[in-house]
């Protein structure tokens, strides 16, 4: 970390503001050659802002800005940094970072200023992780969720665990390396019971990642059924705005379409998928069969059909998991008024022993139905619950070390040598020492922090 950074923190584009960023040791050596105010740059006090202008090494104005001084260690690096808010213009911006090259400056790699508050111990890996979760959610839920983790909740949960791991092996360690004094220490019976209790603590964490991943990424819904029974109505009504095209003719779909909404705080990903049907167009045979795949990958699915002409042997064939479908019965408006309650009370009786309660007749056109399929959707992932734990794991990395972590654990309750045990519990708790950065590799930092922006 001996040079000095610059890069651009704002969107490319043109906009109020632009921000450059500088840190580093010679940041504020690199301010005081460009940055030019009524107050020397040296005598300017810290994390104060200062109106001036910068200038080329003609002493040439290229713009007027405000000027972030800010001294180590109280920065978001560590380091002596220094913010330039310049005019939001991309040309302006552009120039303004080039002369801070010239000045002394080398270009930031992706996500090297977070990288170095976590080298100089501002946060932890894990609060690292969070930084690029809080700039890319979508909802309240996966916002919320990572505000959580920037803040150090679940780093702490993890911390915890891994402390009595280590608690738990220097107890070991003191019988084996003093096995000539009568030391109070655990005996190999009541080791295996400590550690399969941290084991569950472990474990509950895996079970529910898939929920935690759902609160961090959204939740992928397929809508499936026939031709021309309203899937891309749903979505059009769903969202609020005509995103997909809805005709009369069977097969308009040919692609699966996305467009994500905000349902209750969480982020839902709607795929309006190509009608299910047999036909010789063939690129109507390619979007049917991403339809499928859509529906494999899904977290839950929504089966449409048009209640005037139900269907029940196409159902079971290409949706496999039953317990994760809704099944929406659409069209109901045009349904014979004099024995329309009975006829749809007949239906969702028929369809109850593969849908359980997840039937839902209504008229999408009429907008009707909508809440309670979204009300259905969010208690297929007990969203509640998920809200609730603090705790939750929502990055697939952090579980693949957990899951280890337990795998070792595992070992120790089929071994019966108090050295083994010891050796199972110090792997575990490297493993969580990964999670947040304590005893992670240089590869995996690396890997962590080249998926992040430039300027972050």
């Amino acid at each position: 970390m001996e040079n000095t950074i610059s890069a651009i923190s704002t969107p490319i584009g043109i906009g109020g503001i632009s921000v450059v960023r500088i840190s580093g040791k010679e940041a504020f050596a690199v301010a005081e050659r460009i940055f030019r105010s009524q107050t020397p740059f040296m005598d300017i006090k810290t994390h104060t802002v200062t109106y001036g202008k910068i200038v080329d090494q003609d002493e040439n104005t290229v713009d007027i800005v405000l000027m972030l001084k800010m001294s180590a260690p109280k920065t978001y690096t560590g380091e002596d940094t220094v913010e330039i808010q310049c005019h939001g213009g991309q040309y302006v911006t552009k120039k303004i970072l080039e002369i801070t090259y010239k000045n002394g400056a080398v270009p930031a790699e992706p996500g090297e200023y977070t990288k170095r508050a976590f080298l100089n111990e501002k946060i932890d890996l894990m609060e690292a992780e969070a930084v690029m979760d809080l700039i890319a959610s979508e909802a309240e839920d996966s916002y919320k969720d990572a505000l959580s983790q920037l803040k150090g909740d679940k780093s702490q949960y993890i911390k915890e665990i891994r402390q009595e791991l280590i608690t738990l092996l220097s107890h070991i360690m003191v019988l084996i390396d003093y096995p000539e004094y009568d030391i109070d220490s655990l005996s190999a019976k009541e080791t295996k019971e400590k550690a399969e209790q941290i084991k569950e603590e472990l474990s509950d964490l895996s079970k529910n990642f898939n929920n935690g991943r759902i609160i961090r990424d959204g939740m992928t819904v397929a809508v499936v059924g026939e031709v021309n029974v309203g899937k891309s109505t749903f979505i059009n009504k769903a969202c609020g705005y005509n995103r997909v095209i809805v005709t009369d003719i069977a097969g308009t779909t040919r692609d699966v379409v996305e467009v994500k909404i905000d349902v209750n705080g969480l982020c839902v990903i709607l795929k309006d998928t190509a009608g299910i049907r047999k036909t010789d167009n063939e690129i109507e045979k390619i979007g049917i069969e991403k339809s499928k795949e859509a529906i494999e990958e899904a977290d839950a699915v929504i089966y449409i059909e048009d209640i005037n002409k139900p269907d029940n042997e196409e159902i079971p064939v290409y949706i496999k998991d039953m317990k994760k479908t809704i099944c929406v019965l659409n069209k109901t408006d045009l349904l014979d008024k004099n024995n329309k309650e009975s006829y749809i009370s007949s239906r969702e009786n028929e369809l109850k022993h593969i849908f359980a309660d997840r039937v839902i007749a209504c008229s999408l056109d009429k907008k009707e139905g909508i809440d309670e399929i979204f009300k259905n959707l969010l208690a297929l992932v007990n969203k509640g619950d998920v809200k609730q734990n603090k705790e939750a794991i929502t990055n697939i990395r952090h579980k693949m070390h957990i899951d280890n972590a337990i795998e070792y654990l595992n070992n120790i309750k089929n071994s019966d040598f108090i050295d083994m045990m010891s050796v199972d519990l110090t792997c575990a708790a490297d493993e969580l020492g990964k999670i947040t950065g304590e005893t992670a590799s240089t590869d995996i930092i690396e890997k962590i922090f080249e998926r992040f922006c430039v300027g972050k």
